[in-house]
């Protein structure tokens, strides 16, 4: 029965030292946490600067050509809405994100 001792022995002493480190971790875990969402505020507002920036560029380029046509070209309006589109919902992505 001696091996069986030492092995609950060993096992006990991993299973306290598995808590002790689970115990020391959460205060990091906590910090860790209140910093990303610190973050994820600040970032927030430069996401909504760069969705409305990437809009403004997309309806500029397509006045750009419509007016180096002569002609409004439905192809180009909807590749800028197109790209605009894909700019809002990976904006949108990164802050649903970040929202777990």
């Amino acid at each position: 029965m001696g091996f069986m001792d030492n092995v609950k022995k060993w096992f006990g002493a991993a299973k306290e030292g598995a808590a002790d480190l689970a115990e020391k971790a959460e205060p990091m875990m906590e910090k860790t946490k209140d910093f990303a969402s610190d973050a994820i505020a600040k970032a927030e507002p430069m996401l909504e600067k760069t969705k409305e920036a990437a809009a403004k560029a997309a309806s500029s380029v397509g006045e750009k050509v419509s007016e180096m046509t002569g002609h409004k070209d439905e192809g180009a309006e909807s590749v800028v809405e197109a790209a605009t589109d894909e700019v809002e919902v990976a904006a949108d992505e990164t802050t649903e994100g970040s929202d777990g």
